[in-house]
């Protein structure tokens, strides 16, 4: 299994990284945002967009919520509950974050005539990106998974944030503030979790 501190390490050394990077590139490089917004943004042919659309969801809360809670009742039923308490904490936790930080920031979505998804929220940080990077970070060292699980993740979590761009509802920018306000706070509370076991 891949330690978790080798992984703690890894994202809080990443995690505020990306984060600043996207803060210039909304800040500093609107010009540069906007570029690889028009590169990432799909011209999606109507029989491909559904299947897009589904993909994309499976990064929302509707589907990583779920996805956290059937980790947490295993964990819990297996009498793993310094874990399964860690697990919760740290992804609910996360989770109001991220939210807090959209507050805060309020920014502006991309325009309405390029979205291919209804949204209303505030955009910087991406909350899909963010909250996949949370959930499956916080679930691979919950069970201790291995190197392959970790690149799994990591993958499935970097094409959700660009999936959000494709589809027009994000700036390049609110997705690596996403990714990166993700792999912070993993990194932080991983030092925190008790033994996977």
């Amino acid at each position: 299994m891949l330690p978790r501190f080798i992984a703690a390490r890894y994202a809080v050394a990443t995690g505020p990284l990306l984060f600043l990077v996207g803060v210039i590139l909304w800040r500093l490089a609107p010009d540069a945002d906007d570029y690889l917004y028009r590169l990432l943004h799909a011209d999606v042919d109507a029989r491909w967009l559904p299947l897009l659309v589904r993909f994309t969801d499976a990064g929302g809360a509707a589907v990583m919520i779920p996805v956290a809670l059937c980790g947490l009742i295993y964990l819990w039923l297996e009498k793993r509950r310094s874990i399964a308490l860690w697990l919760l904490a740290t992804i609910a936790s996360g989770r109001i974050l991220v939210e807090l930080a959209k507050i805060a920031c309020a920014r502006t979505r991309p325009p309405i005539a390029d979205r291919l998804v209804s949204v209303s929220t505030a955009s910087f940080p991406s909350s899909h990106s963010a909250g996949t990077m949370l959930t499956l970070g916080a679930l691979c060292i919950a069970f201790g998974t291995r190197a392959r699980g970790w690149t799994a993740a990591i993958l499935f979590t970097l094409a959700i944030g660009l999936s959000r761009v494709a589809l027009g509802v994000h700036w390049p920018s609110d997705v690596l503030g996403g990714w990166g306000l993700g792999a912070l706070w993993i990194g932080l509370l991983a030092r925190f979790a008790p033994a996977a076991g």
